[in-house]
């Protein structure tokens, strides 16, 4: 394998199902999530998009040693991924075999943890705490602090150059960590998971993000991100959902539901999944031009306190929705 630099952390099979396709490239349209105005959009490569140069790069004297954990993600999820979407999109399949699913179930919960944002959530934290150490240090005195039960010498070093260092040490453990991470979740999702496929057959597009896989509790629980009671949710392209949902059994677990939406259905689909997509975004929102634009003109709408009347719609919808779930856990 050719040592790559530039690492994605949104597999670029992904995103070409978003994009269009011009000669021998993809082009995808982004939105700055933290400035949602038309005029903000713009076009990129998905060459150009979703990376971060070395970011998987482990150290090593070898190109084989320096390149696992790409060539890993490279060779085991990537390469299937075109094949994994083919089966989820395909209205015929109702079916999978068990090697299927469990392809299924593993890019997914791959897809969830290995972007960069709970990496740089990690990195949030810690120069938090390297902050305070850093000033309870220099005001008694010290020039060291005691940091994750280790003496660190901070003589002649800023805090900015001592959180430099931290983030660059820490990144080889940090990317290891979230791919054992994943394959623990896999292990237990695998047991648990039904697959459920939303299509929009009307007008309404999904966008996605540089975060793509969303996740929710189940009945409104509160759960901590990489719970396996978790729903995870990844739109497949403008038109079609992927929901993880932990129902499964052993009578059920090789179906695929399919649900299509039109209408007010389809309409309420794409802005519950499309809002998900703000809150779980790091830097940007991606889709078609159509989507992006959409998006934002409904985005005030769509984000103000619902009125009592809508509350007791959307329960109604929530109640429904967890019966029909329960329902599909049963037969």
């Amino acid at each position: 394998m050719v040592e790559v630099k530039r690492q994605h952390y949104v597999p670029r099979t992904y995103l070409k199902n978003f994009s269009s396709e011009r000669g021998d490239k993809y082009f995808i349209k982004a939105l700055p999530s933290a400035n949602c105005i038309e005029e903000a959009i713009y076009e990129s490569s998905t060459l150009n998009i979703c990376l971060q140069t070395g970011l998987y790069t482990l150290p090593g004297e070898t190109e084989q040693q320096r390149m696992l954990i790409e060539k890993f993600y490279s060779d085991n999820y990537e390469a299937y991924y075109d094949e994994v979407y083919q089966i989820l999109t395909n209205p015929t399949r109702k079916t999978i075999t068990e090697a299927e699913r469990e392809l299924i179930i593993s890019t997914v919960v791959t897809m969830f943890y290995r972007t960069t944002k709970w990496i740089n959530q990690h990195n949030t934290f810690f120069n938090r705490v390297l902050e305070n150490a850093y000033a309870l240090a220099k005001n008694n005195g010290f020039d060291y602090i005691i940091f994750e039960k280790e003496k660190v010498s901070i003589a002649n070093k800023t805090l900015e150059q001592l959180q430099k260092e931290y983030k660059f040490e820490s990144r080889p453990s940090q990317v290891i960590t979230q791919l054992e991470t994943a394959l623990s979740l896999i292990k237990w999702r695998t047991q648990k998971d039904t697959i459920m496929v939303v299509k929009i057959i009307d007008d309404p597009e999904y966008i996605t993000s540089d975060n793509p896989v969303a996740y929710d509790g189940p009945s409104g629980k509160n759960l901590a991100p990489f719970d396996a009671e978790n729903i995870l949710k990844l739109p497949l392209d403008p038109k079609h959902l992927l929901l993880l949902m932990p129902y499964g059994n052993e009578e059920n677990k090789l179906n695929i539901t399919r649900s299509e939406r039109s209408g007010i259905a389809s309409e309420n689909s794409k802005l519950t999944s499309n809002y998900s997509q703000l809150l779980n975004s790091e830097r940007f929102l991606l889709g078609t031009d159509k989507g992006l634009k959409s998006y934002i003109s409904t985005k005030q709408e769509t984000e103000r306190p619902l009125s009592d009347e809508e509350n007791l719609k959307f329960d109604k919808i929530d109640s429904d929705l967890e019966k029909m779930l329960k329902e599909i856990k049963l037969k």
